[in-house]
């Protein structure tokens, strides 16, 4: 899926930088920048920028690091749209981002103008067909495509973070299970195979984990999280007809992250690490809650330059 076409800048030359990543956020605009050594990618930089007045404050910061014209891939925080599993509308192909406009508005019940894209998942239940409906304010799409624009970067791909995780995993033949979470937002559960997207849903309920102990992680809220991804992966193996997961991987809005994981091991009997991404990076980079979106965005650019 793809909100907006590629749109290059009005600057000239090439840039020393591979690639530049944004979640564009509630807050703030996170920033991850990749460049390229002794033949690997390298993670070099990672920047935060305040959403006020974030048009200005990103062209200058493509001119103080002397980032024009690179590739630049954003992905929206799971706050700045909404996604929904509809029926696929009974028409050709070429009709079918039209009615699904038709489909927003009537679910949605709202005025404001949508962006309207969709993607499918590999797999389905037997006698489904379904499809997942994605819609930003039509606004937020030219408000940020027209910044990218202005700021001197190259605007390659909008994107959401759901699709954005299979970028950060190297291709599996077996599916793995991701649970992550922004500071202060709901949990998005994925399974992941190939780098394609089985199955995902957002977790209410756990908003505040940041702020529970120790004690309360391991005596309530690992068993209760246990129990959503159980029915997750019940669900994929039973309705999708898949092989069961083989491993999960967590990055998540708590400072006992590693305590957390070896309980859902114990519990789920699965195979079950921090997620961590296989790239070079400075020292004082590390991957996290606040750094893994726009990493993920980054990376978007390592399929683009390998297709």
């Amino acid at each position: 899926m793809a909100f907006w076409d590629t749109l290059t800048g009005k600057f000239s030359g090439t840039s020393r930088f591979f690639a530049v990543g944004i979640e564009f956020g509630q807050q703030a605009l996170l920033i991850s920048v990749l460049t390229s050594r002794q033949g690997r990618l390298f993670w070099a930089q990672q920047h935060r920028l305040d959403i006020n007045n974030w048009q200005r404050s990103l062209a200058d910061w493509v001119k103080q690091h002397q980032a024009a014209n690179t590739p630049c891939h954003v992905v929206f925080s799971t706050n700045r749209y909404q996604i929904m599993q509809v029926d696929r509308p009974a028409v050709e192909e070429q009709e079918l981002t039209q009615a699904l406009r038709w489909s927003a508005k009537e679910l949605l019940a709202s005025s404001e103008e949508m962006a309207v894209d969709y993607f499918d998942m590999p797999a389905q239940p037997t006698g489904s067909n379904k499809l997942n409906l994605v819609t930003i304010p039509q606004s937020l799409i030219q408000s940020v495509s027209q910044g990218i624009l202005q700021s001197g970067l190259i605007l390659k791909s909008l994107g959401i973070e759901e699709l954005s995780q299979c970028d950060v995993l190297e291709p599996q033949e077996y599916a793995q299970i991701t649970l992550l979470q922004e500071p202060g937002e709901e949990i998005s559960l994925s399974i992941i195979r190939q780098q394609q997207l089985y199955f995902t849903r957002r977790l209410k309920g756990y908003e505040q984990l940041s702020t529970y102990s120790i004690e309360q992680i391991q005596q309530g809220i690992a068993e209760t999280l246990s129990l959503e991804v159980q029915r997750s992966m019940d669900y994929f193996e039973s309705q999708l007809r898949q092989a069961p997961a083989k491993q999960m991987l967590i990055c998540m809005d708590t400072p006992f992250a590693e305590a957390l994981s070896q309980s859902l091991q114990q519990m789920l009997m699965i195979e079950t690490h921090l997620l961590e991404i296989d790239i070079d990076k400075e020292p004082e980079l590390s991957f996290s809650p606040g750094t893994i979106t726009s990493l993920g965005a980054a990376l978007r650019q390592r399929s683009e330059a390998d297709a």
